[in-house]
């Protein structure tokens, strides 16, 4: 004959299993929610791009050519959605190279509304915060630019890069090589569109 304790166990083994039950019920659901929210975003976006050539070309300037708010799509979606990449341990990429050096210099100067630094000879760059590639571009001044955003809105721009070994839009985490310089490096700091120092930051 079961006694008092024997059948508390019983109940209490029941209800935990109820609620590992439901909890995964619940976890399921709200991924295929996210899921759904996902492929109706990226079936409206071909809809919109294949009702004409000129919506095609909008389409292109605003994701491709212009530097979208990572931060603000990042924060809507992790208050809403929850986090923006909930497996991402699970799927980490091992095979990127990443260094938990700081940037060397021997000399600092400011310049526009960033700072030049005087690196060596095929210097490895390694992005300094953890965030997403809004900006790549070339001009005649700086070489190889690219700015990445972090999920706070803070925009560090990399100039005079001789190579790069990322591309727009990609995730790159903090420490991950983005390319080669030579010999000199221009950062910009900035956010909420006020230039900041680089002291917090190198």
């Amino acid at each position: 004959m079961e006694n008092h304790f024997d059948l508390y166990e019983k109940k209490v083994k029941k209800e935990n299993e109820e609620k590992k039950e439901n909890g995964l019920a619940r976890f399921l659901y709200k991924m295929l929610i996210k899921s759904l929210i996902v492929i109706v975003i990226f079936l409206g976006s071909l809809i919109y791009i294949k009702q004409s050539d000129d919506n095609k070309l909008k389409f292109k300037k605003v994701v491709y050519n212009n530097s979208l708010s990572f931060a603000k799509i990042y924060n809507v979606y992790n208050k809403y959605l929850g986090d923006a990449l909930p497996f991402k341990n699970i799927f980490k990429d091992n095979t990127k190279v990443v260094s938990s050096e700081k940037i060397t210099y021997s000399n600092i100067k400011k310049e526009n509304n960033g700072y030049m630094l005087t690196v060596s000879n095929e210097f490895v760059l390694s992005s300094i915060k953890s965030g997403i590639v809004v900006e790549k571009k070339e001009n005649d001044t700086y070489n190889n630019i690219i700015k990445i955003q972090d999920k706070d809105g803070l925009n560090i721009t990399y100039g005079c890069l001789s190579n790069v070994d990322v591309n727009l839009y990609d995730y790159v985490t903090k420490g991950e090589i983005l390319g080669k310089t030579s010999g000199k490096l221009y950062l910009i700091f900035e956010k909420d569109g006020k230039y900041l120092s680089y002291e917090e930051y190198l």
